[in-house]
Order: C-alpha cells, then structure tokens, then sequence
C-alpha cells in the first residue's frame, strides 16, 4: 500500500513537471514579435566616393584601438565584425545577414532609411532587398527622415515614394495586412509633431493606401518621477496618445534616454510604459540591447556592460514580463555605437548573442557558413 501511495505521488508530481514545461515550451512559441534595427549606411574601401563610410569616424579619441587592419582606417566602434568591413550594397554580405536572422528566431529587420542620402537607398535596393526577397524574410523601414527632414511637404512625398516602391515586396513587412513604418525621432527635440501626424498619414495612405504606423515616441516626465518615483520617469506624451491612427508607440533606445542594464531597473519602466499604450487602445515596442559602448568618438561616452550576455538576457526577460506586443532588437549592425549582435571577431564567441535570442525563441542555433567573399578578408 505505502508502494502505491509513492508511485501515485510520483505520477502526481511528475504530470506538474510535463505540464510545467509543456506551458513553458508554449510560452518560448508564443514570444512577441521581434524586430531587429538593421544599418545600410556601410561602405568598404573600394567605394572611392564614400570610402569606408561609416566605420569609422573623422574626430575619434585617443584610445587605443587595434581592430583595424592594415590598409583600413582607425575604427569608430569597439568591436570588430567577424567579416570585416563590408559593404551594404553587398549582396552576399546582406544575404548571410538574413540566414543569420532567421536562424536566431529574428522576424524582421526594420532597415534604417534616409531615402537617397549617400546612396543609402542603392544599398537598400542592391543588398538586403534582394536578399529578403531570396531567402523568404521580412523587412520594413526604420524611417529616419521623420527626424532628419527639412519641410513636412517634401518629406512625406519622400516617404510615399518608397513605399509605393517597395511595399508590394513578398518581403515587406505587414501587419494586419497593412505594410510597417517605423517613425524614428529623438526625445529632446522631436522632428515630428503630434499635430503634424495626421497630415502625414493622410498623404502618405491616400498614395499607397492604409499603413501600419509605429511611433517613436517618450519624453522625460519631472511630475511622475517626483509623485511616483523611477518607474514613472518616462512618458508617452499625453498629446501623441490622443492622436487617432498611430497603431504602436516605441522608443529606439534606453541609453539614450536613461541608463539600465539589468531586469530590477527596467521592469517598473517598461511596464509602466506599455500600460500606458495599452490604455489607449495602442500596442507597444520595447527596446532590448546587448550592450553599448561609444567611447572611441564621443566627449560623454557611455558604457552599457554586456556582461557576457547577461544585459540582453535581462531586456528580453523585462520586455516579456512588461507583455510588450513587439519588440525592437537595437541593433543588428549599429557598429560605432558597438550596440551590435551581428557576429564579431572581438568576443570569444562570436554568434553568443544569436544563440541567446534562438535560446529565448526556444530554438537551437546553428550558424550559416560565412560567406564566401569575407573567408579572403580573415587575418
């Protein structure tokens, strides 16, 4: 009897453990959607026209940097790519990008867009385009003109012109059967008004027709710090929330707004801020990091530890326990920044990243073969 008693307790406890894990595989499945900041400003030294654009910067600091090799300039980043420096036009390149991306579990790159600024818009066209395109991926702009633009009027024209281009892609990313634009902008001084949202939307979706909008958009607030301590620091403005027609609210970046790399000084923010979106009948975008380290180019550097993967680890585990609906990977290939999870030479394991997001996706990752032009660019 005292037998059967065991074996029965046994079975009992032994169904909680499948069941546990049974939820807990379900879980890994259901993860938000997650987007991948991805940069198409890079150029190598045989572009005599931008040369090495973008690696590297014209005022650096007096740090020692021994990442660049011979015949290259001193790098802007802290970290090396495990291909060396490449072009973005690069089709090849951009194609291992993406097999890389879908082997981590990634679902789209939002590709940082300027229209025909340096010839971003060739790289867009010559590299991950086509490479989306071939291997079944998804793609849509980072619209960093919603920042960096001179007048409304010519802006928006700009913007209705890319998308009439390409958002009839198999590779343009959609949801709810709508193509995606991220609006970038800066918290200090935003390029774009709530007031002129509406214009824009207007224009833009009486030329290609609905769009899915999400909005980079948080602001310092003194009031909800002082009455509510840290978690209420940060705000989505009061007048963006009452604007009709925005589908998601996001923010690019913490480091640039405060400093966190650990879950205990994230959560209380990021779950304040998706109430907030969710409240409005919004969803949200969380951004998560690896690390961050501009030191070799900025006068006020800032370092956010990696903490051998630990930092992403705690962003993604805050951004799932904030039930953020998307989730904004920055960055890809953010190489000055050294916000990076495209593979580098400079960390013991070069795909340690990759093989954190899979591990969060619940996949095991198993690295592309480098790509054939970049096995000659190896020391």
């Amino acid at each position: 009897m005292r037998a059967l008693k065991i074996l029965t307790i046994f079975s009992v406890l032994l169904g909680i453990v499948c069941a546990s894990l049974t939820a807990l595989e379900g879980e890994r499945h259901q993860r938000p959607m997650i987007l991948a900041a991805y940069y198409i400003w890079y150029h190598d030294g045989e572009d005599e026209s931008q040369r090495w654009s973008m690696w590297t910067r014209l005022k650096l600091n007096n740090q020692p940097n021994d990442l660049a090799q011979a015949g290259e300039p001193e790098l802007a980043g802290t970290a090396r790519p495990l291909i060396g420096l490449y072009s973005s036009a690069d089709p090849v390149v951009a194609e291992w990008h993406v097999q890389l991306a879908q082997a981590a579990g990634i679902d789209a790159f939002l590709v940082s867009w300027w229209d025909d600024f340096k010839g971003r818009n060739t790289n867009f066209e010559h590299g991950i385009l086509p490479a989306a395109e071939k291997h079944g991926f998804k793609i849509a702009l980072l619209d960093e003109r919603a920042q960096f633009h001179d007048t409304l009027e010519n802006y928006q024209r700009k913007l209705a012109s890319a998308l009439k281009k390409y958002h009839e892609s198999p590779a343009y990313l959609k949801i709810d059967d709508r193509p995606v634009v991220y609006l970038y902008q800066v918290a200090t001084n935003p390029g774009l008004t709530a007031a002129e949202f509406p214009q824009l939307k207007k224009f833009v979706e009486g030329e290609v027709g609905p769009v899915y909008w999400i909005v980079d958009k948080i602001a310092h607030d003194a009031k909800g710090q002082r009455d509510f301590g840290e978690a209420q620091e940060k705000t989505i403005p009061a007048d963006w929330r009452s604007v009709p027609g925005i589908d998601a609210f996001s923010f690019y970046s913490t480091f640039s707004n405060f400093r966190a790399d650990r879950h205990e000084q994230l959560i209380g923010k990021y779950r304040y801020l998706t109430k907030q979106a969710h409240d409005v009948g919004r969803k949200m975008m969380l951004p998560v990091h690896p690390g961050h380290d501009n030191s070799r180019f900025s006068k006020t550097p800032y370092v956010m530890p990696r903490r051998d993967g630990d930092t992403l680890r705690d962003y993604l585990r805050a951004a799932t326990d904030a039930h953020a609906d998307f989730i904004l990977l920055t960055s890809w290939n953010e190489w000055p920044e050294t916000t990076v999870i495209e593979p580098s030479s400079s960390w013991p394991d070069p795909y340690l990243y990759l093989r954190i997001i899979a591990e969060w996706k619940g996949l095991a990752f198993t690295e592309p073969p480098l790509p054939a032009p970049a096995k000659t660019k190896q020391p």
